[in-house]
């Protein structure tokens, strides 16, 4: 019987050991190849790990993380790693809360910008920069752009030559900019490319080309991006004669032309109705054969010009044709005599599927005018709204050179 008792007496169980705790290397090892792979679900429950053991990553691997929140517009995510970023017991790393700034900003999430730019422990020049840029490119906000300069300096950070270029861009008014310009000879940036070329575009804006001609001749030598600048100041403010002047200039100091510079000269030949300068331009134009931007400048100067033949011929060999290009042709045909060619033209523009714009019907009703088409006219004005959602503006109700004919006037009769 005892020896029953002693088979049947429980054996005790062997110790339980406590569940192996997942090694600290191997969590941020796993996590740094999931963020270099841009696996932004298994590097997000990753993350989670990381933070319930209390660990923190390298920063150039959150920077990998943060650059796939970007390419995929992965806005959640990127709060999310602001939150983890911010709540390390170490000040965080500036850089990164630099490249979330930039994150926000590139994908025009203003208000989460200014919230991160606000809590940002330490702010450098990349920062305030960054946050300049972002107010400046904003119309309704762009005055906001000089205050954030102004807070700038006071926390003694010295803006760049992009700080610069960014708030001359937001210039508000005049006695703004010659401040501003002050301030660019005050941290000796006046040499400095990019802040010439902004200042210079700044003045023209203003209405100013003598004074952005002052700060280009200030240059002891020539930049190719500075002296387009230049140009197109003169060709903006209605003064072609200098604009091609400067373009002589810049040919003699041995640049090429390219695309801007060439857009502001044949813009200059279109104020200033000159044909053949206009030809002459085009030979440069030549290397930059499809280029959309100048093909349409090229059709503009054509057909203000009389040269309707050669804007013809443009247009027709032209691989890509947007809204402009279409507006461009029908108007010139229309205004050099070609009403019903032009007419013509607008039905291939629609059956091209390309949307006429405001100015597209501008061209057709001074077309049907200058053809007699009163129906067809009213016709088309009438679906400006209904086809195409145009309001009509005061230019389609304008009288004709004609006194006997109205643009629209004389459809009500």
């Amino acid at each position: 019987m005892k020896r029953i008792a002693a088979r049947l007496k429980p054996r005790p169980l062997p110790p339980v050991s406590p569940p192996a705790s997942v090694p600290s290397s191997s969590l941020l090892s796993e996590f740094t190849k999931l963020c270099h792979q841009q696996d932004l679900p298994r590097a997000m429950k990753a993350l989670d790990d990381l933070e319930t053991h209390g660990l923190r990553a390298d920063p150039a691997v959150y920077s990998d993380l943060l650059k796939a929140c970007l390419s995929r517009r992965a806005v959640p995510l990127a709060l999310r790693l602001q939150s983890h970023i911010l709540s390390s017991p170490h000040s965080p790393h500036t850089f990164l809360l630099n490249m979330l700034l930039s994150i926000y900003v590139k994908l025009r999430l203003l208000p989460q910008a200014r919230s991160l730019f606000d809590e940002m422990p330490q702010r450098n020049v990349v920062s305030w920069t960054t946050i300049i840029s972002a107010h400046a490119n904003v119309p309704e906000l762009s005055h906001n752009a000089l205050h954030f300069l102004v807070s700038m300096l006071c926390h003694g950070v010295t803006p760049n030559m992009f700080t610069y270029s960014s708030v001359l861009r937001a210039c508000g008014c005049v006695s703004h900019l010659v401040q501003l310009h002050s301030s660019i000879y005050k941290h000796g940036l006046e040499s400095d490319v990019f802040v010439r070329s902004a200042l210079i575009d700044a003045y023209s804006k203003w209405g100013l080309p003598q004074e952005a001609l002052c700060v280009f001749d200030e240059m002891p030598t020539g930049d190719l991006v500075v002296w387009n600048s230049v140009i197109s100041a003169f060709a903006q403010n209605s003064n072609g004669h200098e604009a091609l002047h400067l373009f002589k200039r810049m040919k003699r100091a041995g640049f090429d032309p390219e695309q801007s510079s060439l857009t502001s000269v044949l813009s200059a030949c279109t104020s200033l109705a000159l044909l053949e300068l206009g030809r002459q331009a085009h030979v440069h134009v030549f290397k930059y054969h499809q280029d959309l931007i100048l093909n349409n400048a090229l059709l503009d100067m054509y057909c203000k010009c009389g040269g309707v033949e050669d804007a013809n011929t443009i247009f027709t060999r032209m691989a890509d044709k947007d809204v402009v290009s279409w507006s461009t042709m029908i108007a010139g045909l229309a205004q050099n005599g070609y009403s019903r060619e032009a007419l013509k033209l607008f039905d291939s523009m629609k059956d091209s599927s390309t949307q006429p714009n405001y100015i597209t019907l501008l061209g057709v009703l001074f077309a049907c005018s200058h053809a007699g088409l009163v129906e067809d006219g009213w016709c088309h004005f009438r679906s400006m709204k209904k086809l195409y959602g145009i309001e009509p503006g005061r230019e389609h109700y304008a009288k004709d050179s004609r006194p006997e004919i109205l643009i629209i006037n004389s459809m009500f009769i």
